[in-house]
């Protein structure tokens, strides 16, 4: 399998869509829990405020998967807020690819950015239920570093 990994685009947002809608609708491994229309993958994730970068990966079989990575919220005001240095990061396989590498490769281009752009610390909260993505963000290097009743955040030291 030869995966190109580059940045997505607008024009991307259709594929992207099928990608997550797909993990929605089989649930357990997002925190999202409506689908995902154009417009919303445009701003939530393609280009939302504070993005720093959304890779994808694709080969011959379309788009395998894409991964995220926006700054922390300066305005958020809850608990355990973040610092201006913290980059905040979610990966989206496709369903029935895992494990094949796609995270691992987008991973490092997605670490390049967070670099250049300053981050030194990476966030991914996932959901408990979320076995596989609990295991993929441990076999990238991240640690537990706080939890709630419903997600345990990892974090990556960069």
């Amino acid at each position: 399998m030869t995966l190109t990994i580059r940045l997505a685009t607008v024009t991307d947002a259709p594929a992207m869509c099928l990608l997550i809608n797909r993990i929605i609708a089989i649930g357990g491994t997002t925190a999202f829990r409506d689908p995902f229309d154009d417009a919303m993958m445009r701003d939530q994730i393609i280009a939302p405020p504070g993005a720093i970068c959304c890779h994808l990966a694709q080969d011959a079989q379309g788009l395998a998967g894409f991964q995220a990575l926006f700054t922390a919220d300066p305005a958020w005001d809850g608990p355990d807020p973040l610092g201006p240095d913290w980059g905040l990061i979610g990966t989206y396989v496709a369903a029935g690819r895992q494990g094949q590498g796609i995270g691992k490769s987008m991973f490092a281009a997605t670490k390049a950015a967070a670099r250049a752009a300053g981050i030194t610390r990476l966030d991914a909260t996932i959901r408990r239920e979320n076995t596989g993505g609990l295991a993929y963000y441990t076999a990238m290097g991240f640690v537990d570093w706080r939890a709630d009743a419903n997600s345990l955040s990892k974090r990556f030291d960069l």
